[in-house]
């Protein structure tokens, strides 16, 4: 039986399993579990597969697709997030309720 060299056990995906890489579908790439999850970004609204446009809605086991696009493609594009949730910092005199005094009126 001939020895293999380190790092040449790819699968079909082109995924070096020895290097501790596996296929994530969901991502279309090679991932290490532990260095990355095999699951929608957090920060996502909307998800393109590779061929359909999907919401993304939280759910009770987190992140699941919701309505999507039926589209057929000939050929399977890079999955990636197409709508990022906004970074949104709400300052805190923003969101309180402002202060009214009866006897003197005015705000805060």
């Amino acid at each position: 039986m001939p020895v293999r060299p380190p790092g040449s056990d790819w699968d079909i995906h082109g995924c070096i399993s020895s290097a501790g890489y596996s296929w994530c579908d969901l991502l279309g790439k090679c991932i290490r579990a532990w260095e990355q999850s095999c699951d929608y970004p957090q920060n996502c609204l909307s998800w393109f597969d590779g061929c359909n446009t999907c919401s993304l809605v939280e759910g009770e086991e987190g992140l699941t697709l919701g309505i999507c696009t039926e589209m057929y493609c000939f050929a399977q594009e890079t999955p990636y997030c197409s709508v990022p949730k906004p970074e949104v910092s709400i300052e805190p005199w923003l969101t309180d309720p402002p202060i009214v005094n009866p006897f003197i009126g005015g705000h805060r």
